[in-house]
């Protein structure tokens, strides 16, 4: 029987009201902001440029790798290129703040979010929240702002594991909090190449939640729809099925 329901975040909750570049612009000239008010000297460009070779290269570790370099990280290692040493440990949360504090008011709930997620907790499912995410204070301002904490009795991060969707451990770790077996749990997601294949990889039915084309020939998922009330709809045929 179907008791467990674990959803990705982002672009299958919410989504982003702004193409990814702009956000990643107006995040960037925050961040430099913040920091010229803390002493450092560098120029926008040279610091954006600086800073966008150490992000490219931790993303693509992170790819690579499957694990997660939190924002933190590449923050410092910028900071060390531009040899300024007047940001400490103590600061480096405003900082996390400060760069993702125009992002966080561009995620927005899907139309048919809440409801779904109304629905799910109506039929007595446990559920949880897993997001590959650079900054688990990102995805915690983002639930705080969409209300969205309350449904979910687990919620697993990336850059609190250091591991990213599709490693199987990252599953396991949020059904082993709400006590439940893979086989009585399904996970939607927006990504094949994280949340499908994660959640199959950690036992799980998936479903894929198709915000926009995409191809894995090496996956499948279990059930694949257009939106969330969609994937409602295919949830509870599996909970009714005896």
């Amino acid at each position: 029987m179907l008791r467990a329901v674990l959803v990705d975040l982002g672009e299958t909750l919410v989504h982003l009201d702004q193409p990814w570049d702009e956000v990643f612009a107006a995040n960037l000239t925050s961040l430099h902001s913040h920091l010229r008010g803390c002493g450092l000297n560098s120029n926008f460009d040279k610091f954006s440029h600086v800073f966008i070779s150490v992000f490219e290269k931790a993303s693509a570790t992170a790819e690579f790798y499957k694990i997660e370099v939190p924002i933190q990280s590449i923050i410092s290692q910028t900071l060390n290129k531009l040899r300024f040493k007047g940001l400490g440990e103590d600061l480096m949360p405003q900082a996390v703040v400060e760069f993702y504090k125009p992002e966080v008011e561009l995620w927005n709930l899907f139309p048919d979010t809440m409801q779904t997620l109304v629905a799910l907790r109506e039929g007595g499912f446990e559920m949880g929240l897993i997001s590959n995410a650079k900054s688990d204070w990102l995805v915690q301002a983002i639930l705080d702002r969409n209300q969205l904490r309350e449904f979910f009795k687990v919620i697993v991060t990336s850059a609190e594991m250091r591991i990213r969707k599709p490693r199987a451990e990252i599953f396991e770790r949020a059904l082993k909090t709400l006590g439940i077996p893979p086989s009585d749990s399904a996970f939607l997601g927006d990504s094949m190449n994280a949340d499908v294949l994660g959640a199959r990889l950690a036992g799980m039915r998936a479903i894929h939640v198709r915000r926009r084309p995409s191809v894995n020939n090496l996956v499948h998922a279990d059930a694949t729809v257009n939106n969330l009330s969609e994937a409602l709809k295919q949830i509870m045929e599996w909970k009714n099925f005896r």
